[in-house]
């Protein structure tokens, strides 16, 4: 990180919620301030290394745009994020409340990921049967194509889900000897975006009812491992294969 861009983001992190707790006086005078401190450092490359919320904040700052300025944070600190187009392939944010935003600061491209959750996991004989939700952040789509991916560093097999009334269902065979790391992989408008899945689960989620031959430990993502093999680091959901 360069000095102009450390300094850049120091100034912009003051438009929080204390910013939204001062007098409106001085709400005003914090903006005429930060235009003039932004106005030599605002170049193009720094921009656009800023995050999407800096980047707004900073076309707000300005062009003294005090009002959306304090929606804009309001709504930061409700965790309320707007919605977002593709054009092109790229994926744009929309503020109906903010006119004349750059397309290059309205660009989310780099930023957007999946949004997902496990459901559920089921034992049906070498089968385990997974279910889940997951879509591309803020991407509204009718038409999303869900897979779970299992790679091991070396090779990877894709497993469709199907839809269901609340999300995805797949079906994963039993994978051969090795560790077999567990992603969702969801595609929607033309963009495709992969997470690793499992550490999110909804608060319902129930462990699977004991399988002979199976340990599964419930800590975060999705990981099998047969027994024998050096597990990796506990970071996620893991199934140790004990049998075959």
């Amino acid at each position: 990180m360069t000095p102009t861009l450390s300094i850049t983001r120091e100034i912009l992190r003051v438009y929080d919620q204390r910013f939204l707790e001062v007098d409106r006086p001085v709400r005003r005078q914090l903006v005429a301030s930060g235009k003039s401190m932004l106005g030599c450092l605002l170049t193009e490359t720094v921009r656009q290394a800023l995050p999407e919320g800096a980047r707004l904040r900073a076309f707000c700052i300005e062009n003294e745009l005090f009002d959306e300025l304090e929606r804009l944070i309001a709504d930061d600190v409700a965790g309320h994020r707007e919605g977002a187009v593709v054009v092109g392939g790229r994926v744009y944010a929309v503020y109906p409340y903010l006119r004349g935003v750059p397309r290059q600061d309205a660009d989310i491209t780099a930023e957007v990921g999946v949004e997902h959750a496990l459901t559920s996991l089921a034992w049906d004989r070498d089968v385990l049967r997974v279910r889940g939700r997951a879509a591309i952040d803020r991407v509204q789509a009718r038409d999303t194509a869900v897979e779970l991916v299992l790679g091991n560093g070396k090779e990877e097999h894709r497993f469709a889900a199907d839809r269901t009334d609340t999300g995805f269902e797949a079906l994963v065979p039993m994978p051969a000897p090795g560790t077999w790391a567990v992603q969702v992989s969801v595609c929607a408008l033309g963009l495709t975006r992969t997470a690793p899945f499992g550490a999110v689960r909804d608060e319902e989620f129930r462990p699977p009812k004991v399988r002979p031959g199976v340990e599964l430990a419930l800590a975060g993502d999705l990981v099998i491992t047969p027994a024998g093999t050096p597990a990796p680091p506990r970071r996620s959901l893991s199934a140790r294969i004990l049998g075959r």
